[in-house]
């Protein structure tokens, strides 16, 4: 009997300790002593905790509590390893739409029909506006197992001061401002704030419409249906077909436009075209291109057609300048309005100018008020960057027609100055259905002429045969 007892002693095993395979938990497990072995104390079971390998974690007050309260035959948790905890990659906070980026939705007008061109409108900035910040990596913790080995956390990525242009870096909040108006394209290598939009495809209504502080170059062709506004130039690669062009300054359209009813090309300085077709242009300089069809027009300089074959025909034209050109009207006898000078549209507009160039720089300077109120507020409520959006492009929309409006003044000013440059309208051929009129006096061309330069005295209009 003795020896029975012996064998089951020697498989006794008083103290169970049992690890998890990821060596995160540790339990113990005191087994109630048998025959004459006394109760557990508290080396005895450190001791055990250490020869089974738990080295860390270790709850002191849970074995102490199994200890003194004589807990037996009962599986508990004593030790619990601590995670390591992964470092933070360091990353951009941009508070301002960069290059590409959609910055709205189609609307639903009111007719049921969507409108597609405020989906990829363009962000930009102003002087001083918060571009980005930069919150830099954070560095991850070390862990350990319930054995005492180290768990390594996954190693941050963090980021170099980018290249810039047009901003400056604020090295102690990791800000980055724009020094200038314009767009803002940005990358992990590179925050660039500039003047010009540059668009290498063709743009439709699936694309949007553009308002843009600053110049906008299109390598492509514009669609139906788009609005393109920009308080500098703009270039068109291709053609424009049923769209509308407003530019503080020239515009350039090297293909040329297919205009119809809805089209308005308006400007504060030089329009070029290959060919204007059906639309209704207003430019504050002067109008160059190879042939004109159909368009009403109003321009602070010349129209001035110069391809040999060139022509204008149609349409109701006004010149402060004149025109200069090759071929007036055509062999049909199409109805054929030249303009040029003083008369009292123009009289009524240089009273009109001044007071609304003034109601545009009262708006501006609340656009402007606005715009960083809602700067501020969209550093600390992210939702308001749209909204800030929105006030950009109104303001690149009043900049534009302001730009415009003063052109157009200072034009029309100087024609009713005492430096005033006389107009004239030239042409190599005037078919009839041209009528002309300089000074608000009118002439008719009822017969084909060739190589005439009109002018116009106190009395009447001069038509002067210019030699080969």
């Amino acid at each position: 009997m003795d020896n029975e007892q012996d064998n089951s002693l020697d498989n006794y095993k008083p103290i169970e300790i049992e690890i998890s395979e990821d060596k995160m938990e540790a339990y113990l497990t005191l087994h109630t002593p048998k025959g004459n072995m006394p109760a557990y104390g508290q080396m005895e079971v450190f001791a055990a905790l250490d020869d089974g390998k738990v080295k860390g974690g270790i709850n002191k007050n849970v074995v102490l509590e199994m200890i003194f309260d004589q807990i037996y035959d009962e599986k508990r948790l004593i030790a619990e390893g601590t995670p390591s905890v992964d470092g933070i990659d360091g990353y951009f906070e941009y508070f301002s739409h960069r290059k590409d980026e959609k910055s709205g939705k189609p609307r639903i007008l009111d007719d049921g029909s969507v409108d597609y061109t405020s989906v990829n409108t363009v962000g930009t900035v102003s002087e001083g506006d918060l571009i980005a910040v930069y919150n830099p990596a954070v560095p991850g913790k070390f862990g350990y197992t319930v054995c005492g080995d180290l768990l390594k956390p996954k190693v941050p990525k963090g980021y170099p001061v980018p290249q810039l242009n047009g901003c400056r870096y604020e090295e102690e909040t990791y800000s980055y401002y724009a020094l200038i108006d314009g767009k803002v394209e940005a990358s992990l290598t590179k925050i660039e704030v500039t003047g010009l939009l540059e668009i290498n495809r063709n743009i439709n209504v699936a694309y949007g419409s553009i308002f843009f502080i600053g110049d906008v170059d299109i390598h492509g062709d514009v669609d139906s249906g788009v609005e393109i506004n920009a308080s500098g130039s703009i270039t068109i690669g291709g053609t424009v077909q049923g769209s509308s062009l407003n530019a503080g300054e020239n515009i350039t359209v090297r293909g040329g436009v297919i205009g119809d009813e809805k089209t308005h090309i308006t400007c504060g300085g030089d329009l070029e075209a290959r060919f204007l077709q059906y639309s209704n242009i207003v430019a504050g300089g002067d109008i160059i291109v190879k042939t004109m069809l159909d368009c009403t027009v109003y321009a602070g300089g010349m129209v001035k057609v110069e391809d040999a074959s060139g022509s204008v025909s149609g349409g109701s034209l006004y010149t402060v300048r004149g025109f200069d050109g090759k071929v007036f009207g055509n062999q049909r006898k199409v109805n054929t309005k030249l303009s040029v000078g003083k008369n009292n549209d123009a009289l009524s507009r240089k009273i009109e100018y001044p007071k609304l160039i003034n109601e545009l720089e009262v708006k501006l300077k609340a656009i402007n008020a606005r715009e960083i109120v809602l700067g501020r507020e969209a550093k600390e409520d992210h939702s308001k960057s749209n909204l800030l959006h929105i006030v950009r492009q109104n303001k690149a929309t009043l900049l534009t027609e302001k730009k415009q409006l003063e052109a157009l003044y200072a034009a029309i000013e100087l024609m009713y100055g005492p430096d005033r440059v006389y107009g004239y309208i030239y042409g190599t051929k005037f078919y009839p259905g041209v009528s002309i009129c300089i000074d608000m006096r009118e002439k008719m061309i009822n017969e084909e002429m060739v190589r005439i330069r009109f002018k116009c005295n106190e009395e009447k209009i001069d038509a002067i045969m210019e030699k080969d």
